[in-house]
């Protein structure tokens, strides 16, 4: 099984992305945090240095909702080599987002989604979607019926579903609760749209509903927030199982150091989930935090390398 990170906003940056790599390899496939297509237009370089830097093995996720812009958006994207696919929001529900029709908000509105959509597959890069099983709390096959019949005219074969509606009246914490989730829906669209990748996202947090999607059948599930409040716990819980934790933070340490806007208080943001569940991780997380360079960290790891037995 593949196993996506959904992009996360002040979780799925340069360094955490880097992190997961180091850990897991190509097993895991990540996706930047959802950039609007007006920054990369008007901020090109600082934007895609910031997010992707010399280095890159995640999707680039992005949002809009002007066809000329993600027109223009595009034409920049297809100039640079390091970014392999571009993934389009068609989930996210939080106000902000809403405030110029992105995300979730755009779906009521199918027509500029498809003039979008004709933009975006000009693109030389692979492109994909993120899309929501509904609009509102009232369950509706139609609506992704609707929509994923949209991607499949133009060809868009890989679509990320997160099984529960989105309410654009709920603030981002209700909407990861109060929409049921429905794993059964999305069943029915995988059974009648068998030629297409269909991800399920949602509350994929344990082993037991990783094997319920394994024995159905599904080779890739996308998980967000498990991941951010424990990026062991695959290790742990024997599903993908990493050689060597110590060795691969090294890595990962000696690798980020070349980033040319390294930050420090970013990089150890990025390490403290590590100590999530393990025994003393209040003290641990506490001492990384009064460090003041990366060699101290370094040193700080070498010396620890037996908390991860």
């Amino acid at each position: 099984m593949i196993f996506h990170v959904a992009p996360m906003m002040g979780y799925t940056d340069y360094y955490f992305r880097n992190l997961l790599h180091f850990l897991y390899g190509d097993r895991i496939k990540t996706y930047s945090e959802m950039i609007v297509d007006k920054a990369i237009i008007h901020n090109t370089n600082n934007i895609l240095n910031k997010h992707f830097c010399y280095s890159n093995r995640s999707v680039l996720q992005i949002a809009g909702s002007n066809p000329k812009e993600i027109k223009e958006c595009i034409k920049i994207i297809d100039e640079i080599p390091y970014i392999k696919e571009i993934n389009f929001n068609l989930g996210c529900p939080s106000s902000r987002v809403q405030e110029n029709n992105l995300g979730l908000s755009l779906t009521q509105y199918p027509e500029i989604v498809e003039n979008c959509l004709e933009q975006l597959i000009k693109s030389k890069k692979k492109i994909s979607v993120k899309c929501r099983l509904g609009l509102g709390l009232k369950e509706d096959q139609k609506y992704i019926d609707n929509f994923i019949l949209l991607f499949k005219k133009y060809n868009i074969n890989k679509i990320i579903i997160h099984c529960r509606n989105g309410v654009l009246t709920f603030n981002t914490k209700n909407n990861r609760k109060i929409p049921n989730i429905n794993y059964e829906l999305f069943f029915k669209c995988k059974k009648k749209y068998s030629d297409l990748i269909l991800i399920p996202n949602g509350e994929i947090n344990n082993q037991d509903i990783i094997n319920y999607f394994s024995n159905n059948l599904v080779k890739e599930v996308m998980i967000g927030r498990k991941f951010s409040e424990d990026p062991l716990f695959l290790n742990y819980n024997e599903i993908l199982q990493i050689e060597d934790i110590g060795l691969s933070i090294s890595n990962y340490l000696d690798f980020i150091q070349k980033y040319p806007i390294f930050k420090i208080n970013l990089l150890i943001k990025s390490l403290l989930p590590l100590f999530n569940n393990l025994k003393d991780s209040k003290k641990h997380k506490k001492n990384i935090q009064s460090l003041c360079s990366l060699d101290e960290i370094k040193l700080f790891f070498k010396e620890r390398t037996f908390i991860w037995n």
